[in-house]
């Protein structure tokens, strides 16, 4: 097998299969160095006691319409992934109080004196102007929402959708980046999630990559971003197998990858200084229930215990060490949406809550808290419990590598748009293709949008690269 690639992806999450799919089907000859078993990073699915089980649990919010999508058209293969639209049993239960998800059952979370601002927030959300949008960059979102209602309720409700969007408070994400979010799920109402479980998306690329006669090699983990004369040319594996290519494209953690793979004496101070103050987006922790039977059918539940605990966020109390009595998070049964992925018959239900780093001295506690969040939105569920599992930020860390964080770099207003890492790095010849460099959206969309990012950059090398390799091949 030859080791001379025209560019070589650390990594198979999104941003690296997304543009390696991109880049194989412009000619480019293409090699994935995957370290673990599966493919895909944090958007893995895996075979659990007859279950398949997501390492998170992703929705894909502009689905067939969104950037994982477009990537797949671009190269010829729209029907790579086998979306399912969310049908219409969405829900926001506050309290014990469960209603469809629609504008007015949002409007009504807020106080009936206060529904009028809240209501012109949405309005907003719609007709704000690009000039005005473009200074809000860097304004929490926290004071723009304040700017048209101080009310407790509706500030938690745009929290809960920030901190899934996000993994971030409000205080600290982009106005901007959550509005055009926002904006774009509510617009297009696309909101998906596929069959055979998250890892049918990754799957699509890397089976894309090999379509067009790349190589994707798992278990083999990259030591070391060979640099010479000032250059990327390519990587060591740990195994002490070189491989060369004149573009060496990163998916993996950007600290990781600056700090380690490459090494710090590869770049300008003031990146590195940069590099070491990037900070991530918040952990998560994992419920997943599988229930004798079916006991409902709603697709999605938003649940908010009380105006104190929006979902997906680390509440001051969590910070403290306590583990509240309810924790709001975001509900979903993935057999709702594919069946196949439990026994026949029965029901998978898992939700998603923000969590301190480490949570593992409390795990049991946390276990309680959980389960009584569950059945506060399924008392239906009472008696028909089969199997309980808890998956703490460790699990990803374990499967997935990097921090354990649900995203990575998290999209603050110190970290979007110009200030957010380029998917050019100083060093020639690398590059960064992931959820942590360029982009916009949310998760796994945000990776799509900086794998078509940095395929913009690279496309126009295209000539010279298979030049390059027809002169080589002469030679």
């Amino acid at each position: 097998m030859s080791h001379h690639y025209d560019a070589i992806i650390i990594g198979s999450g999104i941003g690296g299969g997304g543009v390696g799919t991109l880049l194989a089907h412009a000619g480019w000859k293409v090699l994935v160095l995957e370290k673990n078993k599966l493919i895909g990073g944090r958007c893995i699915s895996y075979d659990r006691s007859g279950c398949v089980m997501d390492l998170g649990w992703h929705f894909y919010c502009l689905g067939k319409v969104g950037p994982l999508q477009e990537i797949l058209n671009r190269v010829g293969l729209p029907d790579s992934i086998p979306w399912n639209d969310l049908n219409g049993t969405s829900y926001i239960q506050i309290g014990k109080v469960a209603k469809k998800y629609s504008k007015q059952s949002m409007y009504e979370a807020a106080a009936e004196d206060e529904q009028d601002n809240f209501k012109a927030l949405f309005r907003a959300v719609f007709t704000i102007t690009d000039e005005e949008l473009d200074k809000l960059w860097y304004v929490p979102v926290r004071d723009w929402v304040q700017t048209f209602t101080t009310d407790k309720m509706a500030n938690t409700l745009i929290e809960s959708f920030v901190s899934q969007y996000f993994c971030v408070p409000s205080d600290e994400a982009s106005a901007t980046e959550f509005i055009r979010a926002f904006r774009d799920v509510m617009a297009n109402r696309a909101t998906s999630y596929p069959s055979g479980g998250n890892y049918s998306v990754p799957t699509a690329y890397i089976e894309a990559i090999r379509q067009f006669g790349g190589v994707v090699k798992t278990d083999t983990a990259v030591e070391k971003i060979l640099v010479e004369n000032g250059v990327a040319v390519g990587v060591r594996t740990e195994a002490g197998e070189e491989f060369r290519a004149p573009v060496v494209i990163s998916n993996a953690d950007l600290k990781l990858s600056v700090l380690k793979l490459a090494g710090e004496e590869h770049f300008p101070k003031d990146y590195i200084e940069k590099v070491k103050g990037l900070t991530y987006s918040c952990h998560g922790v994992m419920l997943r229930v599988l229930l004798s039977e079916k006991v409902t059918s709603k697709q999605v539940v938003i649940y908010i215990p009380d105006d104190q605990s929006p979902p997906c966020k680390v509440t001051e109390e969590m910070k403290a060490g306590k583990v509240p009595a309810l924790i709001g998070g975001c509900f979903g049964s993935p057999t709702e949406f594919d069946p196949r992925l439990a026994p026949e018959g029965k029901q998978m239900i898992t939700s998603l809550h923000a969590c301190p780093e480490d949570i593992r001295e409390h795990i049991d506690e946390w276990r309680e808290s959980l389960m009584r969040s569950f059945y506060e939105v399924y008392p239906e569920a009472h008696g028909k419990v089969e199997k309980v599992w808890v998956d703490p930020p460790s699990l990803i860390r374990g499967m997935a590598g990097e921090t354990g964080a649900i995203i990575g770099i998290g999209q603050t207003i110190h970290q979007v748009h110009e200030k957010r890492p380029s998917v050019v790095s100083p060093l020639k010849g690398l590059y960064f293709a992931s959820s942590e460099a360029g982009g916009h959206g949310i998760g796994t969309e945000l990776a799509a949008t900086s794998a078509l990012e940095l395929f913009a950059r690279l496309q126009p090398m295209t000539a010279d690269v298979l030049a390059r390799r027809q002169e080589s091949a002469i030679a």
